[in-house]
C-alpha cells in the first residue's frame, strides 16, 4: 500500500472504532499488542503511518469492532483505496449476476436464518409465559410452603415448566379435538412425580393455577 492508501485505511478503521465505542487500548489488546505499546500502535495505524499493514492485523481490528471483514474490504476496494484497476475489477465482480448455485446457497441461508429467528421468538414467548405463570404460582403456594423453601424452589419451577410443555404438546396435537383429558393425564403424572420431593398441597395448588391459567388463555 502507498502512503495515500495507508491513510485511507487508517481513516476508515478509526471511524469504525469510534462507532463501536472502543478505545485505542482496547483495540490494541484485541490485535495482540502489549499493554504498553498498544495505544501508540493503533494511533499510528489510524493515522496511516504504518506503510505495510498485515492483513491479520486488519482482520483482528475489525473483529474487535464487530464489523464484517468481507464487507469492509469490499467497500475499501470499491472506494479506490488500492488503486483504480482494483476498484474497477471489484466493481465488475460485484455487478456479476449470481449463479444458480450461489442463489440456492443464499436461499438456504435465508431459510435457516428465518427458522432460527422463529425458534428464538418461540423460546422467548415460552419463557415469558412461564415467568408469568411462576409469579402466580408462587403467590398461591406461599401459604402452603415451609418457612424456608428456598432450596426446593428450583423443583417447583421445573414442575411449572413441565406443566407448560405438556399443555403445549397436547394442544398442538389435538387438531380440533378436546385436549383436556390428555392435558389432565399429563398434569397428573407430573403431580405424582413432584409430590415425591415437594409439599403435596403446594403441588396440587400449583397444578390448579397453571391448568386454570393455560386453559383460560387457550
Amino acid at each position: 500500500m502507498n502512503t495515500e492508501s495507508s491513510r485511507h485505511l487508517g481513516q476508515k478503521l478509526k471511524q469504525i472504532r469510534k462507532l463501536s465505542g472502543l478505545t485505542q487500548d482496547q483495540v490494541g489488546a484485541a490485535i495482540g499488542m502489549n499493554a504498553v505499546g498498544s495505544s501508540s500502535y493503533v494511533s499510528r495505524l489510524e493515522q496511516g503511518k504504518i506503510p505495510k499493514v498485515a492483513l491479520v492485523t486488519v482482520v483482528r481490528y475489525l473483529q474487535a469492532c464487530k464489523v464484517p471483514v468481507g464487507k469492509f474490504m469490499l467497500e475499501l476496494a470499491q472506494s479506490g483505496a488500492f488503486g483504480e484497476a482494483e476498484a474497477e475489477s471489484v466493481t465488475g465482480f460485484t455487478a456479476q449476476k449470481p449463479t444458480s448455485e450461489t442463489s440456492n446457497e443464499e436461499a438456504k441461508r435465508a431459510k435457516a436464518k428465518a427458522r432460527h429467528e422463529q425458534s428464538a421468538a418461540r423460546e422467548a414467548r415460552d419463557a415469558d409465559i412461564i415467568a408469568r405463570l411462576w409469579l402466580e404460582v408462587l403467590a398461591a403456594m406461599q401459604p402452603l410452603l415451609p418457612p424456608d423453601p428456598t432450596r426446593f424452589m428450583a423443583y417447583y419451577l421445573e414442575a411449572v415448566r413441565g406443566f407448560y410443555r405438556a399443555w403445549k404438546q397436547a394442544t398442538r396435537g389435538a387438531r380440533g379435538q378436546d385436549a383436556v383429558p390428555t392435558i389432565q393425564a399429563a398434569f397428573d403424572r407430573i403431580e405424582q412425580n413432584a409430590m415425591e420431593r415437594l409439599v403435596p398441597a403446594a403441588v396440587r395448588k400449583m397444578s390448579e393455577v397453571v391448568f386454570e391459567r393455560l386453559m383460560g388463555n387457550a
